[in-house]
């Protein structure tokens, strides 16, 4: 495990995913009863049906990107999950926008949370757009293990030619 291994995108990535993910027990929306009294609103978990399981499940796999570069040995893996993160980060975006523009029938207004999770949803298609983008190790300069430590370049082992095979005779 080597945390040195993230870089920019995948800390965007996965602080986004914290952020959607702490927004979903925000309050998204304000409602008001009839009589005018107003009251805490509606948390993400209680405005949405089926689109905060989807927002959930976008944000654990942001956070997860962050475990999958720190614990693999090879970059190819961090960089698939990067492009399978970015296209299911593009619907959590596209239901943040949604949730932003549409208020449900019983809200008065906007809370705090649906902001944040705009915010979250924006930043994790970002990070992962960024890390999808950069796939280096490190940066220019001595040559780099997998973990992106610098390494040695590989010795090469010189051998003696082998011996000539003996003349055949001509029949």
């Amino acid at each position: 495990m080597d945390p040195r291994r993230l870089r920019a995108g995948e800390w965007i990535a996965g602080l986004s995913g914290v952020a959607l993910l702490v927004s979903l027990s925000l309050p998204w929306y304000r409602t008001c009863d009839r009589d005018g009294g107003c009251d805490g609103g509606l948390t993400g978990w209680q405005a949405l049906t089926v689109n905060d399981v989807v927002l959930f499940a976008v944000a654990l796999a942001a956070i997860g990107l962050l475990l999958v570069t720190v614990t693999q040995p090879t970059a190819a893996i961090p960089i698939a999950y990067d492009a399978l993160l970015f296209l299911v980060s593009l619907l959590s975006g596209v239901i943040a926008i949604v949730r932003v523009l549409a208020l449900p029938a019983v809200a008065e207004g906007r809370g705090a949370g649906v902001w944040v999770a705009l915010v979250g949803a924006i930043g994790i298609t970002v990070g992962a757009a960024m890390a999808m983008r950069n796939e280096r190790l490190s940066g220019p300069g001595p040559p780099t293990d997998g973990t992106g430590r610098p390494a040695a370049p590989p010795a090469v082992e010189e051998l003696p030619a082998p011996p000539s095979p003996p003349p055949q005779g001509r029949r």
